[in-house]
């Protein structure tokens, strides 16, 4: 199952009950307005008899982890990758279209009161986003082609 989780602390099950899942990912991106919608992060669980019996927050505490999350608003957001790695550690990157990591970053991505350096190829709209997001929700992966640049103070 995918737990979606708005400004950190509002968690639900993503499905599509009331709309196809590439729309409800599409829409949760276009509410971000960085007030009252400035993050939106996505997470998956598994579907197990520990998980319908634990509650909201073991479920986040336990896999919580690793997550795709955006920022800013649906005209520009920033993303960003959790997961852990191969050797157990987690690590933290802001994904980009592809693009050479080593060209200066020209670009701000505004969140709440944080201003962060963004090369222009890590900025998207929430209809550029959401087929990133869609590849996350079925992969728990972002979509090959994507660049990852790691944030080693995360």
């Amino acid at each position: 199952m995918i737990i979606m989780k708005s400004n950190g602390s509002v968690s639900s099950v993503l499905n599509d009950t009331f709309r196809p899942l590439p729309d409800q990912v599409r829409r949760s991106l276009g509410l971000l307005d960085n007030d009252d919608h400035f993050a939106w992060l996505v997470f998956s669980a598994p579907i197990d008899d520990q998980t319908r019996r634990a509650g909201p927050q073991s479920v986040i505490d336990e896999y919580g982890n690793s997550y795709l999350q955006a920022g800013g608003t649906a005209e520009k957001m920033s993303v960003e990758l959790r997961r852990r790695e191969d050797d157990g550690e987690y690590r933290f990157y802001i994904v980009g279209r592809d693009h050479d990591l080593t060209e200066p970053l020209t670009e701000t991505i505004d969140v709440q009161a944080a201003h962060e350096p963004r090369h222009p190829a890590e900025l998207f709209t929430a209809d550029q986003a959401a087929p990133v997001f869609m590849h996350y929700v079925e992969h728990q992966t972002v979509p090959d082609g994507s660049t990852l640049r790691l944030i080693d103070d995360m």
